[in-house]
């Protein structure tokens, strides 16, 4: 709606250029502008009232988000409210989705280590990149041969022509050819840098690879495990009827959407999964606090999941 709005504004400030414009070449043949002047005074109207229009928008909008907020709170009050009444009653059980095992504890463990091994690695955009710019000096590299090829064959020719018309062209066709060289040259020159840093990073990149790949897999494979005892796990608690635990509730629902489904799924056993892996307890805040520090593979885990977690609130 403010975008509209938006459109409309810049739309009636050009119009009001335009007539100002025309009012001032009228008054200089003219000398009578009364029309004119009676369109510019409706639309500056147009846009004070349009202006009024969108600042009630905003407003609007304000509050939808503050009623949507108080709604929301609401909501999880009388979750809260609901689960201990059914728990009072002894009409349903807690699902607990937290409690695990040793072994888990330990496929945990492999998990978070994979993950730190991976995240020193170049990632797919990474690679290509770099070979893309391998590519693109071996393309250049096999260019410049040509065209120098080109260039002796253009000297050749100057030299073998003797007419003054003949030799003026062949002239200006070495003169051309060398212009194209040294733009090459200077090309291979500018691309030499970038040849040498991506050769660097794709090896030791390969190198990384090779001393972290058993930690890497053995992460992949604990994960693998882990997601299958998770999904299971919940998938127990849902088809059992157990009320889901207040964290989980606030970003997933106490159910699962009949739209879907397979990727709140997914979602949520990602969710138990870093909870897992960093061992969260909070009882209130699904990912629990948020990583400290700009990188690593928990605060890009951590990014990742709140934004999936933004599709089912």
């Amino acid at each position: 709606m403010t975008g509209e709005y938006d459109h409309q504004i810049r739309d009636l400030d050009s119009r009001i250029d335009a007539l100002e414009s025309d009012l001032r070449s009228l008054s200089g043949k003219f000398g009578y502008t009364e029309d004119l002047g009676y369109e510019l005074r409706n639309i500056r109207d147009d846009i004070a009232g349009t202006e009024g229009k969108l600042d009630e928008l905003d407003t609007d909008l304000r509050d939808h988000i503050t009623d949507t907020n108080r709604a929301l709170q609401r909501l999880i009050g009388q979750v809260r409210l609901l689960e201990g009444q059914l728990l009072a009653s002894g009409g349903a059980q807690l699902a607990d989705l937290d409690t695990v095992t040793q072994e888990q504890r330990r496929l945990a463990r492999a998990v978070a280590r994979g993950r730190e091994a991976s995240s020193v690695l170049l990632t797919p955009h990474e690679r290509s990149a770099h070979q893309q710019r391998i590519q693109r000096f071996e393309s250049t590299v096999e260019h410049h041969r040509q065209h120098r090829t080109a260039v002796i064959s253009t000297v050749g020719k100057l030299t073998r022509t003797t007419a003054p018309g003949d030799r003026e062209k062949a002239a200006a066709e070495l003169a051309q050819a060398l212009a194209t060289e040294q733009h090459l040259r200077q090309t291979l020159d500018h691309q030499a840098d970038l040849l040498k840093a991506a050769d660097t990073a794709l090896a030791a990149d390969a190198q990384a690879r090779a001393e972290k790949h058993g930690v890497i897999e053995a992460g992949k494979k604990a994960e693998q495990k882990l997601i299958l005892a998770l999904r299971s796990r919940l998938a127990d608690a849902i088809s059992q009827r157990k009320l889901l635990p207040t964290w989980f509730v606030t970003v997933l629902g106490s159910a699962p959407p009949a739209a879907r489904t397979q990727q709140w799924l997914e979602t949520a056993t990602q969710v138990l999964l870093y909870r897992l892996t960093y061992d969260i307890s909070d009882q209130v805040v699904a990912l629990g606090d948020k990583p400290v520090g700009r990188g690593g593979p928990r605060t890009e885990w951590y990014k990742q999941l709140a934004t999936d977690l933004r599709r089912w609130r």
